[in-house]
């Protein structure tokens, strides 16, 4: 056999791509809705996540924390998810203390 050239072979690819994506007959797709979805208040921002990954930063994590506080931003729009895992150093004690101090602050805070 012959092989295709790099265009053809990118020409083929395509073609095999595309050809994947149109519907094939009796595979409607189907969407259940579980809840009601509203759409964001024109008014309110928009709630946001920061998630916080931290090992043997306690160098540093004073002044990323800092900047968290510091954000223009509505606190109760804002989640935040953190994690810390096999550090030597204060990271866990540094971070879990100020989440302790803050949570009322936002919207939603989580520790793992």
């Amino acid at each position: 056999g012959i092989m295709p050239t790099g265009g053809a072979l990118s020409l083929a690819l395509a073609a095999a791509l595309l050809g994947s994506l149109q519907p094939r007959a009796g595979a409607d797709l189907v969407t259940q809705v579980q809840e009601v979805v509203r759409p964001e208040s024109a008014l309110m921002p928009p709630k946001v996540m920061i998630a916080i990954l931290a090992r043997n930063a306690a160098h540093s994590l004073p002044y990323y924390l800092g900047c968290i506080e510091r954000l223009e931003y509505p606190k109760d729009r804002i989640a935040i998810w953190a994690a810390t895992d096999h550090s030597v150093d204060n990271s866990s004690a540094m971070l879990r203390e100020w989440l302790r101090g803050v949570q009322r602050l936002y919207h939603y805070v989580e520790w793992r």
